[in-house]
């Protein structure tokens, strides 16, 4: 009973905002407009209307800050009534848009490319960020002193020496995303019993996809070898992140995940050289998490469990809406970028 009280109100409002989730119908029109003003109109045509300005943006980057901020302000009305340990759960979910923010705007420290900066988001949504400070920082030693009194403070400190060394922010962005999930796993936790243990379920689902795409890049980009990779990993309760967080990784350790999660899913694909065998990783984990958000959501739980899988089904309709604009301001066709979205079965 005290469950069904503490959470009554957060489960029939979220309840409600899951009818507000884009449809395979809304996602095919989007990807079928021949351009980004066309997209930007049909997306208008659904929920997020009230959300949108009626003038589309000229520039892909204006869309992401605006479909980023749309999407955070519609998952923030699900945690409003949170209170004690749930809402500070709920607040940490909802920073995740604030951290996408902070790395995005490092990224343009990093490159000294102020122009850009318009396309950085002023929405406070849990922590103030000092964004333009961070901007006009002249070291990576201004940029941790202008996070002090935030807690990403202490991750872009610990990651200086490793940015100086390998002279790359994305070394940077591993330490925040780390700190984050530690942090938000030991909210989790703190919430005892079947709560917790659902909630880690949801997040572990989302460590996973972080953890592959992480590995996607370090190995495309950085030209890693996968031995390195269980340093910098994001530690999770799944077996995914737990393996690929060991200490050392071979490639058959990689080869050997990948087969275990793909085997019911895509037996053809064993055979798949390691960077396949990666992005088809990414591909199914990013399926299973939606999977694990709906199947946690039957049933009515009357738990934080609604909250974390709201908040999944939001992130993955905001790597949706990411792919669909992008592939239209490159020219991509309805069909391939229609193949690159997720969570649509």
């Amino acid at each position: 009973m005290k469950s069904l009280a503490r959470y009554a109100a957060t489960n029939a409002l979220t309840r409600t905002m899951l009818g507000e989730l884009l449809k395979p119908k809304d996602y095919e029109a989007l990807a079928r407009a021949e351009s980004l003003e066309g997209a930007w109109l049909a997306l208008r045509k659904t929920p997020y209307e009230q959300w949108l300005p009626e003038e589309a943006p000229t520039e892909v980057l204006a869309i992401e800050r605006a479909t980023a901020e749309a999407t955070a302000l519609r998952f923030r009305r699900s945690v409003r009534s949170l209170k004690g340990k749930p809402r500070e759960v709920g607040n940490l979910l909802l920073s995740r848009w604030e951290l996408d923010n902070l790395e995005f705007t490092l990224r343009l420290w990093h490159a000294r490319d102020i122009s850009l900066s318009k396309f950085v988001s002023p929405l406070t949504l849990v922590n103030r960020i000092p964004l333009y400070d961070i901007l006009e920082a002249e070291s990576i030693e201004g940029v941790a002193l202008a996070l002090k009194d935030t807690p990403y403070f202490g991750p872009v400190s610990s990651s200086i020496a490793a940015y100086k060394r390998r002279k790359a922010i994305f070394f940077v962005e591993m330490e925040l995303e780390r700190d984050y999930y530690k942090r938000l796993l030991e909210a989790t936790a703190a919430l005892s019993g079947t709560d917790a243990k659902r909630a880690a379920k949801i997040v572990g689902a989302e460590i996973d996809i972080v953890n592959i795409v992480m590995l996607t890049r370090l190995v495309d980009y950085y030209e890693f070898k996968p031995e390195d990779f269980g340093a910098y990993a994001i530690p999770g309760p799944s077996e995914i992140s737990r393996r690929l967080s060991t200490g050392v990784l071979s490639e058959k350790d990689i080869e050997d995940a990948r087969t275990k999660v793909l085997s019911q899913y895509l037996p053809e694909a064993s055979s798949a050289q390691l960077r396949d065998s990666i992005s088809l990783l990414e591909r199914v984990v990013r399926e299973m998490a939606v999977d694990v958000a709906r199947s946690a959501l039957m049933g009515y739980p009357f738990s934080i469990t609604c909250v974390f899988a709201f908040y999944l089904l939001k992130r993955n309709e905001l790597e949706n809406l990411r792919t669909i604009f992008g592939g239209k301001a490159i020219g991509v066709d309805e069909e391939e970028i229609m193949k690159h979205l997720y969570g649509l079965g």
